[in-house]
């Protein structure tokens, strides 16, 4: 297949890339690390108890998932540089607290602030660059972006055990003073404010908080839930919060003129497909990395350094492809690279469900699991996530990009709980568990190859014809 000439990009473009992808890198790092760091942490603040302390991991996650859309929908309406800068430094100053942070209290109040300044750094970041780039080579800076936060994740548990057994953890949360830094300072004159949209439509008022607390509610549960219990009186409550908001978030997201979230736009082909690939994708790509280590130290004996280090080629095999899958998106075509690269995770799994045993193999089972696992996630995943802006207005690019990160986040969540349900107490994991986790989720990852192979559109399809003949006028 020829491929088409590709169109030339900026240099300021790619400079504004840069920034907002080295936020997203320092956020992945922030996020992998605090995972990394947490034994220790629980040791210096041994007077709090575990439960109160893991809120430092499972409400960043809460915060991250709740507040992402109303952030991607208030910076195309009220400008994307603003809320961009806000995020930075909210992300910065909850960064201070956490290195400084005298009790265990205001170390998870600050790590919660950190998951607020994530949720409006995170979509903002690419739809304020993204319009900087010819429509031909926005897979490009789509795969850049992703795999920058790829890149986080490979680095962060190597660079965070090192840093913990240096220094100490709190030193983890320092890196975000020098990166903010030059955010801030360089993006006052590479990045471009976007144009608000103005269309006299006044915002959902009664809608804005009413879906913002459905999807913490769901948040909550997802990520409680496998600790707390099904029968917890905080998750019968919270899912009952679910089931009365949510179906009233939906009806009134459909009636009214300016919702929280369009879900009109996810009706479109293009749209739910990717949708429900990414979701799939997110659950694989969040459970592998609980399990992976618990693999590792539990079964094969691998200290917590060990076990950074020999998961360390999945990142850069998703970062390496995910950087080269812009390039021949952009040159052959997005739907036969996601069509090809959702193979992999099946191959994957089937991989370390039949490779992988009791006893060490790391060359012969392990590493060829993981480069195949990689390979798919960077081939397949950027992709996706510049499909679901395919047609898009630039308008509606904060708005929809939240919409799809955020369904990602909380599908991480939900791979977490699945990949904790299968695994039991992490004190009595026995071999056949993990035989066992590895075989559903091979089940889980051929559902975006069916998705993709059997419902994408084959020929590019305008999303901008559907949204045209629905409401949204």
């Amino acid at each position: 297949m020829k491929g088409q000439k590709l169109e030339a990009v900026p240099r300021s473009s790619w400079l504004a890339l840069g920034l907002a992808a080295l936020t997203y890198t320092v956020i992945s790092i922030t996020l992998t690390g605090t995972n990394i760091a947490f034994p220790a942490i629980t040791d210096e603040f041994s007077g709090t108890s575990r439960a109160t302390l893991s809120w430092a991991l499972s409400g960043y996650s809460i915060a991250l998932a709740t507040f992402m859309v109303p952030a991607g929908r208030l910076s195309d309406r009220r400008g994307r540089k603003r809320m961009f800068f806000a995020g930075v430094w909210l992300f910065l100053a909850a960064s201070l607290i956490c290195l400084v942070a005298p009790t265990a209290n205001v170390f998870v109040a600050g790590r919660i602030l950190q998951g607020v300044g994530g949720s409006l750094t995170v979509p903002t970041s690419l739809a304020l660059v993204l319009p900087g780039f010819p429509a031909g080579r926005r897979t490009s800076a789509v795969a850049a972006w992703t795999a920058s936060g790829t890149v986080g994740a490979a680095i962060a548990p190597s660079l965070s055990a090192l840093i913990v057994e240096n220094f100490g953890w709190r030193y983890i949360y320092l890196l975000a003073v020098p990166v903010a830094a030059v955010v801030l300072v360089g993006g006052r004159t590479l990045l471009s404010e976007s144009e608000p949209i103005v269309d006299g439509k006044k915002l959902d008022l009664i809608g804005f908080p009413m879906g913002t607390i459905a999807i913490g509610l769901v948040a909550f549960v997802i990520v409680q839930a496998p600790g707390l219990g099904w029968g917890h009186v905080a998750i019968v409550a919270a899912l009952v919060g679910v089931v009365c908001l949510l179906p009233l978030f939906v009806v009134r997201s459909l009636r009214h003129p300016a919702p929280l979230l369009d879900l009109r736009v996810f009706s479109a082909r293009p749209v739910w497909t990717v949708t429900v690939a990414g979701l799939f994708f997110s659950m694989l790509g969040a459970s592998t990395w609980v399990v992976w280590p618990l693999f590792l130290t539990e079964v094969w004996d691998y200290s917590l350094v060990q076990a950074g280090l020999a998961i360390t080629p999945a990142p850069i095999c998703a970062s390496s492809f995910g950087l080269l899958s812009g390039y021949l998106a952009d040159r052959f075509g997005r739907r036969p690279l996601i069509a090809f690269g959702t193979l992999f995770p099946i191959a994957a799994m089937l991989t370390m469900a039949l490779r992988w045993g009791a006893e060490p193999n790391y060359l012969t089972g392990f590493l060829p699991g993981i480069i195949l696992f990689g390979t798919g996630f960077g081939l397949t995943f950027s992709s996706l996530n510049t499909a679901a802006l395919d047609g898009q207005p630039e308008a509606m690019y904060g708005e929809v990009n939240a919409g799809f990160n955020t369904v990602r986040n909380l599908a991480s969540g939900m791979g977490v709980a699945v990949a904790v349900a299968i695994l039991g107490d992490a004190d009595t994991i026995t071999f056949d568990r993990f035989d066992r986790f590895f075989f559903v989720f091979a089940l889980f990852a051929a559902i975006p190859a069916v998705v993709i192979n059997g419902f994408y559109p084959r020929t590019k399809d305008s999303v901008n014809e559907h949204v045209s003949g629905s409401a949204r006028s």
